[in-house]
């Protein structure tokens, strides 16, 4: 694993030449993304696209969809191909138990998730040891990053408004990617980041944000001016049983690489 991640530290170190694109902050939940969108529409104002999720990309007018400046949300690596845009791509990862942690918080207090009605009753430990909920903890920034061969277009067509509602789109998305071999997940997660202009990490996210920046060609935040937007509550989660670990581990390798290589 160690040469892994210092071949993955080689790519962060050397990265390409910024073209003349628009940003795409590719917004992996739970990662202090909330945090960079404040930053990005203080510079960027209503010439950022609003839409956090695919089901309100795909609403918007693409007359409007092409005006915009900047994007921020969930849209894996799909929305290029679906505007038929290039994009400066940048995106934030975070150590994978925090990043676990925190979503299990976010989905007990958000009403309108598809897995509240199930979760808010779960510890923390039951949340991992629960299979059913595979799909928001196994190596989720790795499948949030791959790119696989699907149309963001051609899946939108199979649901309606109402769906939309119920974010069936973005749930979709999510549950694609979950049978993938973890060789394929390694490999496809890696390729996607090497070609970012910016990966940084959520315990350093003023100097992310100043590398953004640079390369959106946008001023530089101070640190004291880095926004605290959608901060988890503070941490009431038990102690994890001796096995809750051991499965947390192993249902994150990938990502504990990925972040490993970042920080």
């Amino acid at each position: 694993m160690a040469s892994r991640i210092a071949t993955l530290r080689s790519w962060f170190e050397k990265r390409a030449p910024t073209q003349d694109y628009p940003v795409y902050f590719q917004h992996i939940p739970k990662t202090a993304g909330s945090s960079v969108k404040v930053w990005l529409r203080s510079h960027y104002g209503d010439h950022l696209c609003p839409a956090d999720l695919a089901d309100h990309l795909v609403l918007i007018p693409a007359e409007k969809r092409a005006s915009y400046q900047a994007f921020a949300g969930h849209f894996h690596c799909y929305l290029g191909p679906y505007l038929g845009r290039e994009f400066v791509t940048v995106t934030v990862l975070r150590e994978p138990l925090a990043r676990t942690r925190s979503h299990w918080h976010h989905v007990r207090r958000a009403h309108d998730h598809p897995y509240h009605l199930r979760v808010i009753g779960q510890s923390f430990n039951d949340f991992v040891m629960d299979d059913l909920n595979r799909v928001m903890i196994e190596d989720y920034q790795a499948r949030y990053l791959i790119k696989l061969p699907l149309s963001l277009a051609v899946m939108a067509t199979r649901f309606s408004e109402a769906d939309h509602v119920l974010f069936a789109l973005a749930e979709a998305l999510e549950q694609t990617s979950l049978p993938l071999l973890k060789p394929e997940l390694r490999s496809g997660a890696r390729i996607v980041l090497k070609g970012m202009a910016v990966v940084g990490v959520t315990e350093r996210l003023h100097d992310f944000l100043t590398r953004v920046a640079e390369v959106a060609g946008i001023p530089p935040p101070t640190a004291a001016a880095v926004p605290r937007a959608n901060v988890t509550e503070q941490d009431d989660a038990e102690e994890l049983s001796e096995e809750a670990p051991r499965r947390l581990r192993d249902l994150t390798r990938i990502d504990q690489e990925l972040y490993d290589a970042a920080i």
